[in-house]
């Protein structure tokens, strides 16, 4: 096992190299978070709002394992470079986007390219430091990572206040090149793994699966309980989608989904807090900018401002929390506590809202986000101490897809709640995000029942992270 002086060498060799795509991948997924109102009232269609954010989740999930084994077998740094490329060709066509549609599309190549880099960067780590260490060294992944959705929405509000939103799809070739500079100086690169051939039958079946699921969120919306009739073909073909992938990974020699993540309890569950809180960080960022826009009638470059202590503080909890793991060996006790926390702040936020004001809403979403910060290392540690090194790409990456799963989850049922929401429909929301409408307090209700809807959630993580059987690394 390499020593703690040795672990830092190795780590901080690969850092430049892995730190850019990283946040090239975030950055690509929540620029457009504070935009999306105003990309909206251009192309029209405000009931697909949401759409270009969950069509790059879903590309970016069904991507991840598919890198992942690839890079296994080919090499991390070579499938990294390949996603890059693909990420920029697809953020060039999203700038050229004219219909909500269009964009849509656009953002599932960009998802497509920047699916496997966050799983091929956790990888690279799991291959260069010891398991105890890598508690402190994935903190600065997460760092980089929540830096990224940080920076990303203000970023986002500032270029679309000065210059229009399609010029938020210009900065990822401009990073890219540079990225791509830093990944040639790499020279970390991993054994072929013995493990060969690309499951893509699995990956099929996994995109439909994904897919149909989403779509049923997006047509409940639409058509409320009374669009049960349509929403039926669509859960039919995603329940039996997942039956069907359970059934094949099973048979096929190399599965898309490694067989130790379903049979190891502690990645299984670990999985299983990645899509908790992947569903908690996008639903909270594609929340906040609506609830911002119309109870305050910010402008983007203002949400954006207004969102960098709220998000720059899960860096904070990520970096405690991956010294805590270093330090003490724990593992699950800390994202125990903050999902217990969230749950906590994001359900009694509805009986303090009235009593608030702008710079208490920034001082409570700040102590609230804190403790998103206590899972992603966390998990990533659990995972690699669990996962066979040989699989440490297709391993991570299902842990990428399951947070990225979370995530399209919780973007997608945020309009969805508040839309179902008695008394407020898709006009009501339109009129009040152009300013419209001046009547606000008819969007508090639907805001409150997202707000009861994700403490819900964030409880349902704390009783998993209290079951996962690897206590200690």
């Amino acid at each position: 096992m390499p020593s703690q002086v040795n672990s830092r060498n190795a780590f901080f060799a690969i850092f430049p190299s892995i730190a850019l795509p990283i946040f090239i991948a975030l950055v690509d997924q929540s620029v457009i978070t504070t935009a999306m109102p105003f990309v909206a009232s251009e192309l029209g269609e405000v009931g697909k709002i949401t759409w270009p954010v969950t069509a790059y989740l879903i590309a970016a999930a069904v991507a991840a394992p598919i890198y992942g084994r690839l890079g296994d077998m080919y090499g991390r740094k070579r499938l990294m470079a390949v996603g890059l490329v693909v990420s920029t060709i697809g953020s060039i066509l999203c700038h050229f986007a004219t219909s909500m549609d269009m964009l849509t599309s656009f953002r599932v190549v960009q998802g497509m390219g920047a699916g496997g880099l966050m799983a091929l960067s956790s990888a690279l780590v799991g291959q260069a430091v010891g398991p105890r260490e890598r508690g402190r060294y994935q903190a600065y992944i997460a760092t980089v990572a929540v830096t990224a959705n940080a920076l990303g929405p203000v970023i986002g509000g500032f270029m679309t206040d000065q210059f229009g939103w399609r010029s938020i799809f210009l900065l990822n070739p401009v990073l890219v090149v540079v990225a791509l500079v830093l990944l040639a100086r790499l020279k970390l690169t991993n054994a072929p793994s013995s493990r060969k051939g690309i499951d893509i039958g699995g990956a099929v079946i996994l995109a439909i699966a994904f897919a149909s699921f989403v779509i049923s969120i997006d047509a409940l919306r639409q058509g409320g309980l009374s669009n049960l009739v349509r929403m039926t073909p669509l859960i039919v073909i995603c329940l039996a989608s997942v039956v069907l992938l359970f059934w094949w990974e099973r048979r096929v020699e190399t599965p898309l989904l490694p067989r130790q993540v379903f049979s190891n309890p502690s990645i299984r569950r670990s999985n299983a807090m990645a899509i908790a809180q992947g569903c908690l960080i996008l639903a909270i960022l594609a929340l906040l900018p609506v609830f911002l826009r119309v109870n305050l009638g910010l402008s983007a470059s203002e949400i954006g401002k207004a969102l960098v202590p709220m998000v720059a503080a899960t860096a904070v909890g990520a970096s405690v929390t991956g010294k805590m793991v270093n330090l003490t060996g724990w593992t699950t006790l800390f994202p125990g506590i903050g999902f217990s926390m969230l749950a906590i702040m994001l359900g009694t936020f509805a009986f303090v809202h009235p009593h608030l004001d702008q710079t208490g809403y920034t001082i409570w979403f700040t102590c609230t986000t804190i403790w998103l910060g206590t899972v992603m290392p966390t998990v990533q540690i659990i995972v690699l101490a669990e996962g066979e090194p040989q699989d440490f790409g297709a391993v991570t990456s299902v842990t990428q897809l399951s947070r990225s799963f979370g995530a399209a989850t919780g973007t997608a049922i945020v309009p969805v709640i508040l839309l179902l929401t008695p008394g407020f429909d898709p006009q009501a929301l339109s009129d009040l995000l152009d300013g419209t409408r001046g009547d606000v307090e008819i969007a508090w209700p639907a805001f409150r029942n997202v707000f009861f809807a994700l403490s819900g959630i964030a409880a349902i993580g704390a009783v998993i992270a209290a079951r996962v059987p690897l206590r200690s690394v």
